[in-house]
């Protein structure tokens, strides 16, 4: 295909591009090349043919393309692509007809010590690494719902592939003509998220929060769209860091979240741990912290509950403790988180005679979860309580 007319354009760029020296001439510069240069490409071959294109941007969004040739090419000679190649990509493109998007979530309450991968296409990052446009859509004032990135917070970024990227389309259609196929799609980055959450409340001591989203396309791409895209999630309040995990933890309990047998009951304990790191009354607290230690140490499949308190601090004892002090230890304390919850329960407040120690509590109730998060499954409670192995 001959693409003179269209490497004489961008050449001409090329060499105003040589010219300039200074960021705020660049700025004046390019505000105006923009406009040019999108109006000289889109009346020739082969950028004509493509000037009202309907690009998907994954799980059944999308939007008509309108002015993208400029600022792509433009970024492209930047970056020091010669006119000839960046008409090379342009038809690699055209061939592939597949887009690469990152939906970017802030993890509220955790700071991690550096880049940490969980599985392909997904890593939590450190917002001190992250690229500054990340932070910046959370930060603005301009922003509906603006919360503060600071350096002590960290991304969840999830890579997703949307197959076809593009249709051409009518003129002032406003819709597609076909489908897509986004992979792995909304329901799957969302099992994610949740996993992720769970898996950071276990590695820290205070309360983990996913609620926003920024959906990040391809900056090197043509064929993208949805450029600072937001999804919102329902939250009461946004957690405060507690102070540095390591990455290589929560990669592990994240390993073993994904590998468990019975992980939408486990799951339930942990939200319920988190919910109570939430809290600003200590009822409330005390609640939830005893509904994650009922969750996780009443797993029966519905074999009779009673004598509850005795039970969980009797299961307690045997999943957590190593030698008899420490399980008389975890009984007595285990108890004593159980009555509170049943105090909360019943009276809605706390005795004054009350002797619970609720930080202790959700020390001993994230330690139960993680020793049976350990095994791969729930133990066999009779087996366990007798002194046998789980």
């Amino acid at each position: 295909m001959n693409h003179t007319t269209a490497i004489k354009l961008l050449k001409g760029i090329e060499t105003e591009l040589a010219d300039i020296h200074r960021a705020k001439h660049y700025a004046q510069w390019r505000s105006e090349a923009v406009g040019r240069l999108d109006k000289a490409l889109s009346e020739t071959t082969p950028f004509k043919d493509y000037t009202d294109t309907w690009i998907f941007t994954g799980d059944g969004g999308g939007t008509i393309a309108k002015g993208r040739f400029a600022v792509w090419a433009i970024d492209q000679l930047v970056a020091k692509v010669s006119p000839e190649d960046i008409l090379v990509g342009f038809d690699a493109e055209l061939q592939q007809n597949r887009s690469t998007y990152a939906e970017i979530s802030p993890v509220l309450g955790v700071q991690i010590d550096g880049e940490c991968q969980l599985s392909e296409g997904m890593a939590l990052v450190p917002a001190a690494d992250a690229p500054l446009h990340w932070r910046g859509q959370f930060m603005g004032s301009r922003q509906p719902f603006p919360i503060d990135i600071s350096s002590d917070t960290c991304f969840l970024c999830q890579s997703f592939e949307v197959t076809p990227a593009f249709e051409l389309s009518n003129k002032n259609s406003g819709s597609a003509k076909g489908t897509s196929e986004t992979r792995p799609d909304s329901a799957a980055r969302n099992a994610i998220r949740l996993q992720v959450r769970l898996a950071c409340l276990l590695a820290s001591v205070g309360g983990v929060e996913l609620p926003h989203s920024l959906f990040d396309p391809d900056r090197e791409t043509l064929f993208v769209g949805g450029l600072g895209n937001r999804a919102s999630r329902p939250v009461s309040a946004h957690p405060l860091v507690s102070f540095p995990v390591k990455g290589a933890e929560i990669k592990a309990i994240f390993d073993q979240l994904a590998s468990f047998q019975e992980s939408e009951s486990l799951g339930r304990a942990i939200d319920r741990l988190g919910r109570s790191r939430m809290a600003t009354n200590p009822v409330d607290r005390a609640l939830d912290l005893g509904i994650a230690a009922e969750i996780a140490l009443m797993h029966d499949h519905g074999t009779s509950n009673t004598e509850i308190a005795h039970k969980i601090g009797g299961r307690a004892a045997w999943l957590a403790g190593k030698d008899a002090v420490e399980r008389a230890t975890i009984f007595a304390e285990m108890k004593k988180l159980y009555q509170a919850r049943s105090q909360a329960v019943h009276a809605g407040t706390l005795s004054q005679k009350s002797k619970v120690d609720l930080d202790a509590g959700d020390r001993l109730v994230t330690n139960t979860l993680l020793a049976i998060l350990d095994g791969g499954s729930f133990p066999d409670w009779s087996t366990l309580v007798m002194g046998g192995d789980r």
